[in-house]
């Protein structure tokens, strides 16, 4: 796999003491690259480090909330300043929001849009700066399949997850003259804390099997990695069919609105 793509690359991952990010995080050390693994949950983040310590020579932790944008400088100002470099910027970090609209109020609103939009913004702003003096550098965004397709009753995820698409597919050709490379990575299922507890998928990846697919992705330099076969489907019938993804997505909104609010449509 990638053959020694990522050998000796450094790489920064937000969101990394679970889930997808740790996923990433212990790809990249397996596959010979340096890892600095940031979270906001310094204690998740001790634990998930210890469970990769035979990469402790190459691997570091930074406890950092990507909502605040001295945190996320410092980041990669601290990691730059160690190694000389930075060539992988993973602004993986995000939360979820699964309800109705009415239920949300302007704070879980910002709280949102800073961790999901703002932190992806503060990363690519620290970063961008070291990757155009060494004109090279991939940034890789995630978002979601809602970031392609309408996120029903995920209104605000979606709303920030179409702003990373939009940036990152903007950047990827704006930055490409300058070495720099950019992709947007956009998840299915995969089975992450993001999701409340018992409302996993029963088809849902693995982090592991998701990193593997983000990773070769990158290494080919795509711009949009879709992940998992769901997510696939969907985008490809968003594209391919408005009338069939019209009908599909008003039966999937009945559904979920006799669930969340208990009317039919």
């Amino acid at each position: 796999m990638m053959n020694d793509y990522f050998k000796g690359k450094v790489a920064v991952v937000t969101g990394a003491a679970s889930g997808i990010g740790y996923g990433i995080s212990e790809a990249l050390l397996q596959a010979g690259a340096i890892v600095a693994m940031a979270d906001w949950n310094g204690e998740l983040l001790t634990e998930s480090a210890e469970l990769l310590h035979v990469y402790t020579e190459r691997l570091e932790t930074f406890r950092v909330d990507v909502s605040q944008q001295d945190e996320v400088k410092a980041l990669i100002e601290n990691t730059v300043a160690r190694h000389g470099r930075l060539d992988l910027l993973f602004n993986n970090a995000g939360v979820g929001w699964g309800a109705s609209i009415r239920t949300a109020d302007i704070k879980a609103w910002r709280r949102m849009i800073d961790i999901n939009l703002w932190g992806v913004i503060y990363g690519i702003d620290a970063a961008l700066p070291v990757m155009s003096r060494q004109k090279s550098g991939h940034i890789i965004n995630t978002a979601s399949i809602f970031g392609l397709v309408p996120g029903v009753y995920e209104s605000l995820y979606s709303t920030t997850k179409h702003a990373v698409v939009g940036l990152s597919e903007s950047l990827r050709y704006e930055l490409e003259a300058d070495g720099i490379h950019v992709s947007v990575v956009c998840p299915g299922a995969v089975a992450t804390r993001i999701f409340p507890e018992g409302a996993l998928p029963p088809d849902a990846m693995s982090p592991a099997e998701a990193a593997s697919v983000i990773l070769e992705g990158v290494s080919r330099h795509e711009g949009v990695i879709v992940v998992t076969e769901g997510a696939v489907y969907l985008w490809r019938e968003f594209r391919a069919s408005s009338d069939a993804f019209e009908s599909f997505i008003r039966e999937r909104t009945s559904q979920l609105r006799y669930h969340y609010e208990g009317a039919k449509i």
